[in-house]
């Protein structure tokens, strides 16, 4: 698509008018924190907006793009503060952690392949329905189905594994 033809800016501005709020709920599922989805939103939307001209679908594929780079985003910024606070702290997750069950589910969720942890955030995290979710992926929503049964048997595997170790 590119802003070769200067339809990008209303595109874009109508996007975030209309999937705001989804894109704030997907980063609070991530980050735990309201504020910090804000600060990860704001950086995904200037990102989105950087990268415009390697944009190459059509219209309806922009949300599913900007909601993958919400998820990056929102990871990266959670990786930052784990990073600060251990800095800060002497971090110790044990001794330290509030939910030490939700936190071994988080690491399993990042520790998904990227197409299955987009899925869960997306068509599990985000409230959305599954059609919504479906168009969000860019999928069918017996693909997105698939991809959900598909995402928890990996999670099974992985926090099984986080057991054992």
């Amino acid at each position: 698509m590119g802003d070769r033809d200067g339809q990008f800016e209303p595109i874009f501005a109508e996007l975030i008018r209309n999937k705001l709020g989804l894109y704030r709920a997907i980063s609070v599922g991530i980050v735990n924190s309201p504020a910090d989805a804000d600060d990860a939103v704001q950086a995904a939307l200037v990102k989105a907006w950087n990268r415009r001209g390697s944009f190459r679908s059509d219209c309806a594929a922009l949300s599913g793009w900007v909601s993958r780079i919400v998820v990056t985003e929102s990871y990266d910024l959670l990786r930052r503060r784990v990073r600060e606070r251990k800095k800060l702290e002497g971090y110790e997750p044990e001794e330290n952690a509030g939910n030490p069950a939700m936190e071994q589910l988080d690491r399993a969720v990042a520790a998904l392949p990227p197409l299955y942890r987009d899925t869960i955030h997306i068509a599990v995290l985000s409230g959305l329905d599954g059609e919504s979710a479906a168009r969000e992926l860019e999928c069918s929503p017996n693909t997105l189905y698939q991809r959900v049964h598909k995402a928890k048997q990996l999670l099974k595997e992985i926090l099984g594994r986080m057991e054992h170790e």
